[in-house]
């Protein structure tokens, strides 16, 4: 079977080329990438919890973040004592207390943004609010100045960008990737700099939680930095996709997003259900590391890829009945949105919690508003609308 994964229509609108993929059976071997594609909930779950069997070793992921960030790692034990260093700033205790400094952040970004659309204007939330909201608050997590933020947002977008690029046909490498991999470098001398200044001065930052942990001592700077980026990269882009598919969803269910403006304590289900019915990582991948691997009933060879379509499980009618219809009241059984396992998200908490909070605000101050135009998507691997414009 072969399908252009990199199509614009696919972007667009993946759910009937996924149902396409579904048809053929749960795991169809795309004959043009030589790879196999997974659309089960049950058999991704299994794959993922198996890092021993499929690994991230020469996933895109690795080439993105590195080798010793600890999402590419999948020795169990060093993995979890780099993320443990981290544990506890991103429990639900401990998120509770940075919940002045969000709602302050999102003050600062939304009330210029709904000034400007009760003026009668038409405004891209994707960039004039989504976009910093979570860049921001890592950002003052990790203890980076304000003044540093602007760099850090480009550097994320910029690296966002080279992850949903599509391969060159003669094997070299897209221009997306080569900005992207120059923002990595730029971001790296900034992390070198601040992993300098940490060392000598401590502050309350991430960065310098995990410079001065016990773990951080046994770590090489080239480790340290790929962690970091990491952390600031997955802090911040994922959830500013998430908080854009919110407001487009809500836009096409009014009935929905009224629903939710007058009962508040319905946002986090509402918000859950979004990331299932459009999650922002649409496909994962890994790489078989043992002779004589199984995915279900079909035999794997060492060093085949595996395409893990998380926009297809969290439709599997196996799992979520009736999976295409968009339901805040549905029973809420876990979705992929946030994998699972050794490589599930560290940040989940924080990420909901900013969505929670955002959408608290933005709901008692706007619940009336409507898309004016259809957003374009762009990429499977981080999957967001390019822009969000809206009217009051």
């Amino acid at each position: 079977m072969i399908i252009d994964l990199y199509s614009q229509a696919i972007f667009d609108n993946p759910y009937p080329y996924l149902e396409q993929i579904r048809a053929q059976g749960p795991v169809v071997r795309h004959d043009e990438l030589g790879a196999w594609m997974v659309t089960s909930d049950k058999l991704i779950r299994q794959i993922m919890m198996k890092p021993d069997v499929f690994s991230m070793e020469g996933s895109p992921i690795q080439m993105l973040f590195g080798r010793e960030a600890f999402i590419s790692i999948d020795d169990r034990a060093v993995h979890n004592a780099m993320r443990g260093a981290w544990a506890e700033a991103f429990r639900r205790e401990s998120l509770d207390r940075l919940i002045p400094m969000i709602n302050d952040t999102i003050d600062m970004l939304w009330t210029p943004v709904l000034e400007r659309l009760r003026r009668g204007e038409t405004v891209d939330v994707a960039a004039d609010f989504c976009r910093d909201l979570p860049a921001y608050v890592i950002a003052s997590m990790l203890g980076v100045d304000k003044s540093d933020r602007p760099n850090i947002v480009r550097w994320s977008d910029e690296m966002g960008a080279a992850v949903i690029s599509k391969p060159m046909a003669d094997g070299s490498r897209s221009p997306e990737w080569v900005r992207g991999e120059e923002a990595k470098a730029e971001l790296a001398r900034f992390l070198r700099n601040k992993i300098e200044a940490v060392r000598k001065k401590p502050d309350n930052g991430l960065i310098s939680q995990l410079v001065n942990a016990e773990v951080g001592a046994t770590m090489s700077e080239n480790s340290l930095i790929e962690n970091c980026r990491q952390l600031l990269f997955g802090g911040n882009e994922t959830t500013a996709k998430w908080l854009s598919h919110i407001f487009v969803v809500l836009a096409k269910h009014p009935q929905v997003r009224h629903e939710v403006a007058r009962n508040p304590e319905l946002i986090p289900a509402a918000a859950e259900e979004v990331m299932r019915w459009e999650p922002v990582v649409h496909r994962s991948h890994r790489v078989v590391a043992t002779d004589d691997a199984m995915i279900g009933d079909q035999k794997v060879s060492k060093g085949d890829l595996v395409i893990l379509f998380l926009g297809a499980a969290n439709r599997d009618p196996e799992r979520h009945p009736d999976p295409q219809r968009f339901d805040i009241h549905r029973e809420q059984k876990s979705h992929l949105g946030f994998g699972v396992g050794l490589h599930s998200c560290l940040g989940v908490n924080l990420a909901r919690q900013e969505v929670r909070l955002a959408f608290e605000r933005i709901l008692a101050d706007l619940p009336d508003y409507e898309l004016v135009d259809q957003p374009r998507y762009g990429g499977l691997g981080l999957r967001g609308p390019s822009d969000v414009m809206v009217a009051a």
